[in-house]
């Protein structure tokens, strides 16, 4: 127990999992749209894979998949062997793609679905930079007069405090999300997840209903069966919460109840968004309009993350102008008393 924690707080395994938190849709999105371009041009798939080995982005990848497909398995198989990294929905949807003969669709499918992700979360940490910048800078700047009327120790003493104070609730929030993570504790992670103040938790929730709409537009595009589609799909979104939601209006789906009669009980999905799975079921065009659900959410995404970003510099500002006032006051105060002290 106690070497498992102490294996958690290695600088390495934080910095990996970091690295991996943030690059991880960014590579498959790459994989699967450089795989879906190579198979459209022609190459075969054991070529292809041996061509994406030798780029950056594809190559760990490619790597995992090209000695099992140079044994004749399938692609979706060699998948099935590395589900360390290939979630249920890619080997459902390649699966399908093999055999109805679509796969360069549903690779560009994939594609799509691994970019929304990845552009939201670049949007976040991009716009979190700046904010960051003008924190550290507002802690340190005040006290570099220290360095020159005092000493390093005092200067230290100034900003230490105020860091491990910062970089404390950091550590606190990540291990308790780690914590969290554990199987019979997701569901209070993600429920916590979605009561984030600021607009986090009703743009974590949008996001997870993206996830699942590009999720179930890859897997009824491929023809896999609306109700695994829908069970496949719920897990693709990312919240436990959401998932048990879908669940449950793909278990009234499974005993009979019309698509459309199903999704327009569910509390999860926007009513536009319901009305949009109507129409395209009643119409036959339901990969159309998922994707354009999707669209529309992803719109409102945009303008969600872009509002979230506009409100963190501004407590950020706040934060930095009662740092600013409580060292003005604390000087003029230590100034008053000395002059007090001199009269007396």
């Amino acid at each position: 127990m106690h070497q498992n924690w102490h294996s958690d707080i290695r600088p390495q395994k934080i910095k990996g999992a970091f690295i991996q938190f943030i690059t991880i849709h960014q590579k498959k999105a790459l994989f699967y749209r450089q795989f879906a371009v190579m198979l459209k041009s022609g190459i075969s798939i054991v070529a292809c894979l041996k061509q994406l080995k030798t780029l950056s982005g594809s190559s760990d990848i490619s790597e995992n998949l090209l000695s099992s497909v140079e044994r004749g398995e399938k692609l979706s198989y060699a998948m099935e062997n590395s589900r360390n990294f290939f979630t249920n929905l890619e080997i459902k949807t390649i699966s399908a793609g093999e055999i109805s003969g679509n796969l360069v669709e549903l690779l560009e499918k994939l594609a799509s679905y691994f970019e929304t992700i990845q552009d939201v979360k670049y949007r976040l940490i991009s716009g979190m930079v700046y904010p960051a910048i003008l924190l550290h800078a507002a802690i340190i700047i005040p006290a570099v007069p220290l360095l020159f009327t005092k000493s390093i120790l005092a200067f230290l003493a100034r900003i230490l405090p105020i860091f491990i104070f910062i970089y404390g609730c950091a550590f606190v929030i990540f291990f308790s999300y780690r914590a969290l993570s554990k199987p019979e504790m997701e569901e209070i992670r993600d429920f916590i997840v979605l009561k984030i103040p600021i607009g986090f938790g009703k743009l974590f929730k949008k996001v997870s209903v993206i996830r699942f709409l590009h999720a179930l537009n890859c897997l009824y595009s491929a023809g896999v069966p609306i109700t695994e589609a829908i069970k496949i799909s719920a897990e693709a979104s990312g919240n436990k919460i959401i998932e048990k939601e879908i669940v449950k209006t793909g278990k009234l789906v499974e005993q009979g109840i019309g698509f459309s009669e199903a999704f327009s009980a569910n509390s999860i999905l926007p009513p536009i968004v319901i009305d949009m799975l109507q129409t395209g079921h009643q119409s036959g065009t339901m990969d159309r309009m998922l994707e354009k659900a999707a669209s529309y959410l992803q719109q409102e995404v945009n303008l969600a993350v872009e509002a979230v970003l506009k409100i963190i510099p501004v407590v950020v500002y706040l934060l930095v102008a009662l740092y600013v006032a409580s060292i003005v006051i604390s000087f003029y105060r230590g100034y008053y008393y000395q002059i007090n002290s001199l009269l007396e």
